[in-house]
């Protein structure tokens, strides 16, 4: 008789993501059991919500594995002994609104915002999250010591509720949180957050010049990020800022705009910056068929070494990384990286 094996997802396990247009358990495109569809801010029946979970895991065996939403994911692992599902959530991904100040030329929300570019604060179209996250808490559902609360989507300053929500996971405990923005408004509350060593704030500036930024994020805001990072540089742990270039083909793939962009940075006073490649090859290009242009492993090159030069810590995005590794670095190359 052949054995059933079972299978454990850490994602399934430890994560909830609240979207615009549904709560679920994956994030990173991966389409998982779903809590939520179209979530509106009613009461959620949460006996059937925790269901979701177990009945999520139930189906992770050789037998029942063709009926799960999960089958074929890479997240997918044999289950061990020691694999236990637990009653609470370790990850919070909040993603629940579309606006946005800015609109850059890669963003993969573009479509669905219809690009929709606004400089006034306000409501998500969707859904409140602060009563969500008093829920959540009540529920018993998220972790209260080691939480992770990841916010990425935009600048998080189109939403009034941004600092009430931190408040509110503040109060009830969290580990930390790693905020994605567009940096276009200076936020207090993340300076709060850098000096009490509770987030990681990380964004995309993409190059050093005013015209060009002009050109990848379509508003005129360049001066003000700038300033937005030298304020948060003089937080107590400027450590925790991490500036992104994502490179654009024709934009700023050359190395002229590489070095100025880390030569700034170390200016401003940081140390982390995130090296990442633009979704139209991460993402929607088949690399086997369609390879990346020739010169991106010289950009790669470039980056590491002014990096190098001005004391710098580079960061992959996990994407990149995995392209960098398969598409443009030969054995030999790939045994000096290690």
């Amino acid at each position: 008789m052949t054995e059933n094996k079972q299978y454990f997802c850490e994602e399934l396990n430890n994560v909830l993501s609240c979207f615009h247009d549904r709560i679920m358990s994956c994030c990173s495109g991966q389409i998982g059991p779903v809590y939520y569809e179209n979530y509106r801010g009613e009461k959620i029946d949460w006996d059937a919500f925790r269901k979701v979970k177990t009945d999520g895991f139930a189906l992770l065996n050789d037998k029942d594995i063709h009926k799960s939403p999960c089958k074929n994911c890479f997240f997918l692992r044999e289950r061990k002994p020691e694999d236990v599902i637990s009653p609470v959530f370790t990850v919070l991904n909040i993603s629940h609104w579309l606006q946005c100040n800015c609109g850059c030329i890669y963003c993969a929300r573009m479509y669905s915002s219809h690009g929709k570019i606004s400089q006034e604060s306000g409501k998500s179209e969707f859904y409140d999250m602060v009563p969500l996250i008093k829920e959540l808490y009540q529920q018993e559902l998220l972790d209260r010591k080691n939480l992770l609360v990841s916010i990425q989507g935009g600048d998080i300053s189109v939403l009034d509720e941004f600092e009430p929500m931190v408040k509110e996971i503040l109060k009830n405990g969290v580990g930390k949180f790693d905020i994605l923005s567009n940096n276009i408004k200076y936020q207090p509350i993340i300076k709060h957050l850098l000096d009490i060593d509770k987030t990681c704030f990380r964004t995309a500036l993409d190059c050093a010049d005013r015209e060009l930024y002009k050109k990848l994020k379509r508003v005129d805001k360049f001066n003000e990020s700038v300033n937005n990072l030298k304020q948060y540089a003089k937080s107590k742990h400027p450590e925790n800022v991490v500036v992104k270039y994502i490179i654009i083909e024709h934009l700023n793939d050359n190395i002229e705009t590489i070095n100025s962009f880390i030569d700034l940075v170390s200016d401003i006073g940081l140390s982390q910056v995130e090296l990442m490649i633009d979704n139209k090859y991460a993402l929607f290009t088949n690399l086997d068929e369609k390879p990346l242009p020739a010169h991106y492993k010289d950009l790669y090159y470039a980056f590491k070494q002014r990096c190098g030069e001005k004391k710098i810590t580079l960061h992959l995005w996990t994407k990149t990384e995995h392209i960098i590794n398969k598409y443009l670095l030969s054995k030999e190359e790939k045994r000096t990286e290690e």
